[in-house]
């Protein structure tokens, strides 16, 4: 499960200098993480600070997002993460709907992840 939630917060570095919301991009879409495996991760960002990431298996995994200093950080909450855990951090970019992009997987492996409209 941490392997999702750090490949999303690559993901959720939405942003722009003149939004008032730099997560906006994101409420009521997808964001896609695609695995060189081929096998995808869907996470929901919604409006109130929390998101749920959909994982390739069909498991869940929920927490709470933030925007701070430049960096968007995802705090995992359910299930309880490792004791000690402490949020993923990256910096803060622009993204909207149809953007995609490429980022280094916890691993190590190159992950695809993409904002697609709707949920």
């Amino acid at each position: 499960m941490r392997t999702l939630m750090m490949a999303g917060v690559l993901a959720l570095g939405i942003t722009g200098a003149a939004l008032a919301d730099p997560m906006a991009g994101a409420y009521g879409n997808t964001v896609a993480i695609t695995y060189p495996n081929g096998a995808v991760a869907k996470m929901y960002v919604d409006a109130n600070g929390t998101y749920t990431t959909q994982g390739p298996d069909g498991s869940t995994m929920k927490g709470h997002w933030t925007v701070a200093d430049g960096k968007t950080c995802l705090a995992q909450t359910d299930p309880a993460p490792p004791a000690g855990m402490a949020p993923s951090c990256s910096p803060t970019v622009e993204k909207k709907v149809g953007d995609s992009w490429t980022a280094p997987g916890p691993d190590g492996s190159t992950i695809t992840i993409a904002i697609v409209a709707g949920r």
